[in-house]
């Protein structure tokens, strides 16, 4: 068998032939701009030096790669790899003219035999001596700018970012450490975030920057781990010059995802510390009791207790998911990669987790009895998720009437009873209905599949155009989704209103001093208000005002539509059963397939919004539950205010009167919580999503956490159409339902809604959300009330301005600004 003097690019990769670099370079194969290079191997070397066999095959390899000038490099087996890079161990020569290859071969191939070295592999716990290294000979690259780069950069803890090091010409000097050079940071988008020149001309242009970038990302792929690449330009062109593992990077830090993509339309804005501390207590309780549901162990409930815990995060008052754990739970149950789709489209999240997070949380089965496990698990889930379909409305049923039971009005009232009957009262709240949240989350679990199939249905068989505008028109005027209903209640009343235009003057601006003077108005009201009195703006926070505790807004909402002219309904064209028997015609049995998901998928989504009117009473109860406690503890002085309970959570509330409670002095822990929570309202919102590293309290206050106000240099956007329609009219941007409102046909322009927002929305020719989903209150109740609408429509609060004419359509989701308002 011959001996292999001099391997290239072409041979089958060998680490103990080829040595680190040699090897990477192979490795790389066609798919990376290498220059041409070749490798002697340690065979080519005896004790004296070359081998007088070698010189043949020396001569012919460099033949092959032109006249030259080469360069000249080590290539040991145990260089550059992930725990040892040799870095400046070893000897390389640049600019070698082909005259001068066969010394400078050898003083590399000594320079593996230095005492230098030797100290360097004491240092390493390297045990035996110095292995004779191959030698790389590579086509010298005729570099204008050169450096290297780390696909990771090892000062940068979040791993987001790409460190870039560049010189004029060679990068010898750059790599000796003779001198500084340029340094570019880009994440890995290849998008700048901070230049450091050496002095007043940048080496780089922005440019060749995201070129390096796209380099170095591409290596980390191919190897699968973060790699240091050394690159050149020569002109226009871009040359990997060699790949290795960074071996600086310290261990990562615990890695945590924020997202308030769904969860803003319940908890907008900065929240009450009881209000956080009840609704992460809530998550927890009713997802332990949900995967229970699900068939999945008592002992994998306990083992992951943390992650139960903490599906909610407080960044600077606002409440965001903690999106990994999401996913973790969602991971428990067989099935994750299909459901997993499902989910991010009902939270619109707006991006979906990276697939290499997904693999952390998900470990496959290996081993056929592993696979076997897995099949069996699924098929009890499956059979599980059949029954929990079949008997749904059932489950519906009894839970709406176990809900009524318990809230009825109880025996003793909320306002005769003592701090421990309170507290015991709250108790049994959270005993009776906390635990036993099956049907609202089984509902949504089904309803989250139901509405992902069926558009997924539509689409494919349908087309992408026709299937998402049928997808979008089905959902339309259910009428039996309590969320419109308010609407509607309020056209009605503001019927009765409109003959009285002294009364209507006066409900415009919430003044309803003088409705006693009509029965039959103040009946409705009346009314209206005992059904929805807790159905307020930001209604799931415990802090806010109710209907009951103030109705200005619903009297200002029955006033401007009683302003409203009254139109008949037109005919809107072809019913959408009758434009899926056109796109479907010819094919009966898809026909009678999708109208069946489709007419299951809406009655899940009705009684998602109707359980979520449930949920509202439920939490309007444990609001006057709180707001009696805080009035016993202002007449026993240890608050200034009924309305100071909002800044304790729940757990120092119920220990003052079980005994628990660790700060004595309530007022000054209010204090210290009122100007915590006025700093945090002072401040820009968060981003809509935002990761830390390590310790998430000192990585928020480490990084800047707020907006940069984004502009939107287009006239047109585009969001995600929800119900279809072609609207032009003018906007009005709103971020205060309670103090704004909206004139007869102008457009709904706003960054969430909540169901206290229906009030505006019977006045609204269109409606435009910078947040949402296909599954927000803003797509459901819009569909329900046939008002065309978009959301998900990035920067929309910053990009359109009060008075703006927009044309937009429902259906795309695209919006044209047609004219300034101002």
């Amino acid at each position: 068998m011959a001996v292999k003097y001099v391997l290239t690019a072409g041979d089958q990769p060998d680490l103990a032939l080829m040595g680190g670099k040699a090897h990477a370079l192979a490795a790389l194969g066609a798919d990376f701009p290498v220059p041409l290079w070749f490798v002697l191997t340690p065979l080519t070397f005896d004790g004296d030096g070359l081998r007088e066999a070698a010189y043949p095959a020396l001569t012919a390899a460099l033949d092959g790669l032109g006249a030259g000038p080469f360069a000249v490099r080590s290539s040991a087996v145990e260089e550059d790899g992930e725990e040892s890079s040799f870095a400046g161990q070893l000897e390389s020569h640049l600019n070698v003219a082909a005259g001068d290859v066969e010394r400078r071969v050898l003083a590399v191939w000594r320079s593996a035999f230095a005492d230098s070295v030797i100290a360097y592999r004491a240092q390493r716990g390297l045990s035996g001596p110095s292995a004779a290294p191959a030698v790389l000979i590579q086509r010298m690259v005729d570099a204008d700018a050169a450096g290297v780069a780390f696909s990771v950069d090892p000062m940068d803890e979040t791993r987001q970012t790409v460190a870039i090091m560049a010189v004029r010409g060679l990068a010898d000097r750059l790599v000796g450490g003779e001198v500084n050079g340029d340094t570019y940071r880009t994440d890995r988008e290849g998008a700048l975030r901070a230049v450091h020149p050496a002095d007043d001309a940048p080496v780089l242009s922005a440019t060749q920057c995201a070129a390096v970038t796209d380099l170095a990302l591409r290596a980390e792929s191919h190897f699968g781990a973060p790699q240091d690449i050394e690159w050149a330009f020569e002109g226009e062109s871009l040359y990997l010059l060699q790949s290795r593992p960074i071996t600086t990077l310290a261990p990562q830090s615990a890695y945590t995802l924020w997202d308030n993509s769904n969860i803003v339309e319940s908890y907008s804005g900065v929240t009450a510390p009881l209000t956080f501390s009840f609704a992460r207590y809530v998550y927890a309780e009713v997802y332990r009791a949900f995967s229970k549901l699900m068939g999945v162990s008592e002992a994998v409930i306990d083992t992951n207790h943390t992650v139960f815990e903490n599906m909610l995060g407080y960044v600077y008052g606002h409440v965001y998911y903690n999106l990994l754990n999401w996913y973790r739970v969602l991971a428990l149950f067989p099935g994750f990669t299909l459901n997993r789709t499902f989910m991010e489209q009902m939270m619109g999240v707006s991006e979906s987790l990276p697939d290499d997070l997904v693999r952390q949380m998900t470990v496959p089965a290996e081993t056929s009895g592993a696979k076997v496990i897995d099949a069996l698990r699924l098929s009890r889930t499956l059979v599980r998720l059949v029954r929990a379909a079949l008997s749904i409305e059932r489950s519906v049923a009894d839970f709406h009437r176990r809900l009524r039971n318990i809230l009825a009005n109880p025996e003793v009232s909320l306002a005769n009873r003592d701090l421990p009957g309170l507290a015991q009262y709250y108790r049994s709240l959270e005993h009776n209905l906390l635990s036993r949240w099956d049907a609202p989350l089984v509902n949504d679990f089904l309803c989250m599949i139901a509405f992902g199939l069926s558009r997924k249905v539509l689409l494919k068989w349908c087309g992408a155009n026709v299937g998402q505008a049928l997808h979008n028109d089905f959902m339309i005027g259910q009428g039996d989704i309590i969320s419109a209903e308010p609407a509607q209640r309020i056209r009605n009343i503001a019927a009765l209103a409109r003959q009285h235009t002294t009364l209507v003057d006066q409900l415009v601006t919430g003044d309803g001093s003088t409705l006693d003077e009509y029965p039959q108005l103040a009946a409705a009201v009346g009314d209206y208000l005992d059904k929805f009195g807790d159905r307020c703006t930001q209604e799931l926070k415990l802090e806010s005002i109710t209907l009951h505790e103030d109705p200005t807004p619903l009297l200002q909402a029955i006033g401007f539509t009683a302003r409203k002219e009254h139109r008949p309904e037109q005919n809107q064209g072809p019913s959408p059963e009758a434009r899926l028997a056109v796109a479907l015609r010819g094919r009966p049995v898809k026909r009678w397939l999708a109208g069946a998901l489709i007419r299951w998928t809406k009655a899940r989504i009705r009684d998602r919004e109707n359980l979520r009117f449930e949920r509202t009473r439920l939490f309007g109860r444990v609001r006057q539950i709180f707001l009696e406690i805080g009035r016993h503890l202002c007449e026993r002085d240890l608050l200034e205010n009924s309305r100071d309970i909002f800044h304790l959570e729940v757990a120092e509330v119920l220990g003052v009167v079980e005994g628990s409670m660790v700060t004595y002095d309530l007022k000054e822990l209010v204090t210290l919580r009122r100007r915590q929570f006025e700093k945090f309202q002072d401040r820009p919102a968060p981003p809509n999503r935002l990761e830390t590293r390590g310790a998430v309290l000192p990585a928020l206050m480490s990084h800047d956490t707020q907006v940069q106000s984004a502009t939107v240099d287009s006239d047109s956007v585009q969001g995600l159409g929800c119900c279809s329609g072609v609207v032009r009219a003018p906007v009005r941007v709103v971020t205060d339902p309670r103090r704004e409102a909206l004139q007869p046909g102008e457009i709904l322009v706003a960054q969430h809604t909540d169901p206290g927002w229906i009030a505006l929305f019977c006045n609204a020719s269109g409606i435009i959300v910078e947040r949402g989903s296909l599954l927000s209150h803003s797509a459901i109740v819009a569909r329900e009330m046939g008002i065309p609408a978009v959301v998900a429509v990035d920067n929309v609060m910053s990009w359109l301005q009060t008075g703006d004419v927009v044309e937009m359509d429902g259906a795309s989701g695209r919006i044209i600004k047609v004219d300034h308002g101002r």
